[in-house]
């Protein structure tokens, strides 16, 4: 992830033949470049999201991992392997399918929105 990203093009085809999937190779890839334009991977958008909004971003973050963990989520289960790959899979839901996360996480949503500067209401 050094000014450039490698994606298989079967599954980059794949995402954009499946528009309502909650996969979506191409996003979830480059959400991981917008993550790290702060300098690090971790799930923490600092480029993108103003400073007052960082701690409630983390503690969202972390509620819903352990939602997820939990069994208590329909957000895959990757995104529990670590921040940085919860912020990634989320952004596949926010993007794929909006008003079904906008439904189930609501304060989610509001973040992102927050976050990609969207109004996908």
């Amino acid at each position: 992830m050094n000014r450039m990203m490698i994606l298989s093009k079967p599954a980059l085809h794949q995402g954009f033949e499946q528009q309502r999937s909650l996969h979506h190779v191409g996003i979830h890839e480059f959400v991981h470049l917008l993550d790290k334009a702060d300098g690090s991977t971790d799930g923490h958008p600092e480029a993108l999201l103003p400073p007052p909004l960082l701690s409630p971003w983390v503690k969202l973050m972390h509620r819903e991992i352990a939602a997820i963990k939990a069994g208590r989520s329909d957000i895959n289960v990757y995104g529990s392997t670590n921040e940085a790959e919860f912020f990634s899979v989320v952004s596949e839901y926010f993007f794929q399918q909006p008003e079904r996360l906008e439904k189930n996480h609501p304060a989610l949503f509001d973040m992102l929105e927050k976050i990609f500067r969207q109004d996908l209401a």
